[in-house]
């Protein structure tokens, strides 16, 4: 009882959050049934002999961190300092997860000193007697590293990690790896990377090291071209799914200059002949990132190391070959496919006909179409259906696609909204305005709703075949000959229209009609105002532009990539590339990436008024924001400018 009494009487130097709760629970100690905080059930019941089980008490100082823990309370690392001010240290009252969590949430707030409790946590945890796994191992590298402690990182993973018989992670990989290169052991890291597979079940990746280093040493750039450089030539020679993770994670972060230099080291070094896997990862990648030059040569030194395609890769190509136009080509890729024992699917076929679309060859297409038809291992989806269609209106067959058309919908193939809309321009090319209705009524029965490109359309052939005069006459057309009910698509696409037609007075009509008491139901778009303010930029009117930007932002319509490329060619237009650049900085802060247009734009300007002091500030706001350059001309204002500014 003595030393029950003693135990609530010490001076504790903790805050003042803990002493009001001692204070607060003092009494209750007294009256174990007044107090189910600190007392289990069992404690609170009929008295038992002293052979049974004893109640587990919490005390209040475990309550009061584990609370900050739950709640991740701004006096969360202080309630932990003092579970070992006491003269009993209550961190032995911990779980493994009361330490982890801890961490986690150090981590979390990145303040100063951060890595140091780290440390002094994870010191703690083994006090108490916890072991440590390789997650703490991981923490205790990532610490170390960013103190630049790197004997300390190497005496552990060496003594007491090797001896857990532990694996390694893939975080304490590269720490290990970037304390060998801090260190000038380049030995011991190529090592490392060589077995990291085998011994670790690791995969050296380059996206996964630089992540590392941004955490741990961000400024040092020569470690991390080092690893990079280390990883590429001693990673892939004989583990291909290391070398095609490597290569799926580049393109995702678009690290398209580590692509290349990966691609560059693994084909010319003729280590290997790649496989087609790698070939086609890579192939695929570029295409994604629409890096068609680069994708084609790699197909080309695929053939030179005399590696047939499979259908994955054919398609590629073919998508390739349809936008180039290049039916030769394609069907000497198909032949090849054919011949090296891969059969073709719906997809690849339906990749050929758009080839054949594209260079105008409908017989061909068609063709192919029918052989579908007849192959009884083959089924025509709805997929190709949509691109018959699309093929033959391009190619001007329109009672060919009606036919097929109408076919599909009786069916229970569903066209889809391209195919609508490729209709519709069709019917509306061809002046067959009822059909053009039609479509727009299929539309609707098929449970989709009209799209700006619906509108669009439509409205454009009304420009075309109605030639309206005004905004008024326009409006009526819409709703008493085509019975249709104006709504925010159908304005925005009589605004683009008026806009089109260089006819800015009525583009104005038109919004004071949707601002109407007949249509106050329709608000204005972020489309209804960008298309304004084009309209004022092409007549050089910056002033009504900048108004209509204004009026914009004071209806909480927040601006578009568009609206701030239309704004910064209206500022250079009027020689302000300084207001032109102050659009650039909000258009990023709004987090909005620029387009290579708008690049492009201001880099031409600077170039052409030899401003280098707004040059050199657009060059690293774009080096800033990790913009691939892909287009050669813009490379060359990049270069021009980043030349006069070093």
């Amino acid at each position: 009882m003595h030393r029950f009494i003693r135990t609530w009487t010490l001076r504790i130097h903790c805050d003042l959050h803990v002493r009001e709760v001692l204070l607060r629970t003092q009494s209750k100690r007294v009256l174990p049934q007044l107090s189910a905080y600190y007392y289990s059930s069992a404690a609170i019941t009929t008295s038992k002999p002293a052979s049974s089980t004893t109640s587990f008490t919490i005390h209040p100082l475990v309550a009061n961190y584990q609370d900050q823990l739950q709640q991740n309370g701004p006096k969360l690392w202080q309630s932990y300092e003092a579970l070992k001010t006491d003269s009993y240290s209550h961190l032995q009252d911990l779980k493994r997860e009361d330490f982890s969590k801890l961490r986690s949430d150090l981590w979390k707030r990145k303040s100063w000193g951060t890595e140091d409790r780290i440390l002094e946590v994870l010191n703690d945890m083994k006090q108490t007697g916890l072991t440590w796994t390789t997650h703490e191992y991981t923490e205790y590298f990532m610490a170390k590293l960013f103190k630049a402690e790197y004997h300390d990182v190497l005496q552990t993973y060496r003594g007491e990690f090797q001896q857990s018989a532990l694996k390694l992670s893939v975080g304490s990989f590269n720490v290990i790896l970037a304390t060998y290169l801090a260190l000038n052991m380049e030995k011991d890291a190529i090592q490392l990377i060589q077995n990291a597979h085998q011994q670790h079940d690791v995969i050296p990746d380059i996206r996964d090291f630089i992540r590392t280093m941004n955490r741990c040493m961000p400024k040092n750039t020569p470690i991390i071209q080092l690893a990079k450089n280390l990883v590429i030539k001693h990673a892939f020679d004989n583990d291909t799914n290391a070398l095609n993770t490597n290569i799926l994670h580049l393109f995702r972060e678009k690290m398209i200059d580590d692509v290349n230099l990966l691609y560059k080291q693994c084909h010319s070094g003729k280590r290997n002949k790649l496989e087609l896997s790698t070939y086609n990862a890579f192939i695929k990648g570029y295409m994604d990132a629409r890096l068609i030059r680069d994708a084609i040569k790699t197909y080309k030194d695929m053939q030179e190391d005399g590696i047939k395609p499979n259908i994955y890769i054919c398609s590629s190509m073919l998508s390739i070959y349809a936008h180039n136009r290049d039916v030769a080509s394609a069907e000497n890729i198909v032949r090849e496919t054919i011949l090296s024992g891969h059969k073709p699917d719906e997809n690849l076929y339906n990749q050929l006909i758009k080839v054949y679309f594209k260079a105008r060859q409908t017989q061909k297409a068609v063709r192919v179409f029918e052989e579908i038809r007849k192959n009884p291992q083959m089924q025509i989806n709805d997929i190709i259906l949509n691109t018959m269609i699309d093929g033959l209106v391009i190619n001007k067959e329109l009672k060919i696609a009606s036919l097929l058309y109408r076919q599909m919908t009786d069916s229970h193939y569903k066209p889809d909204l391209i195919t609508l809309n490729t209709m519709l321009k069709g019917y509306t090319r061809a002046g067959d305005i009822s059909s053009a209705i039609g479509i727009i009524s299929d539309m609707f029965k098929l449970g989709m709703e009209p799209d700006i490109v619906t509108f669009t359309t439509l409205v454009g052939s009304v420009f075309r075949t109605k030639a309206p005069k005004t905004a008024e006459e326009m409006i009526n057309i819409i709703t008493d000959q085509l019975h249709m009910t104006p709504n925010i698509y159908t304005f925005n696409a009589v605004i683009d229209s008026w806009i089109q037609s260089q006819n800015i007075e009525q583009a104005e009509k038109t919004l004071k009609l949707m601002q109407s008491p007949k249509y106050k139901q329709i608000k204005p778009t972020i489309h209804t105002y960008t298309n304004l303010i084009q309209g004022y930029i092409n007549q050089m009117n910056l002033n009504k532009a900048m108004t209509t930007f204004q009026s914009m932002l004071r209806n909480g319509i927040r601006p578009d990539r568009a609206t701030f490329n239309f704004m910064i060619v209206g500022f250079l237009n009027h020689n302000r590339t300084v207001d032109a650049y102050t659009c650039l900085e909000h258009m990023i802060s709004m987090k909005l990436n620029p387009t290579k247009d708008t690049w492009k734009l201001l880099l031409d300007d600077c170039c052409q008024k030899k401003n280098w002091v707004i040059g050199r500030k657009v060059v690293e706001m774009l080096d800033q924001t990790g913009f691939v350059i892909t287009s050669d001309s813009l490379r060359r204002s990049y270069t021009t400018v980043k030349k006069h500014c070093t």
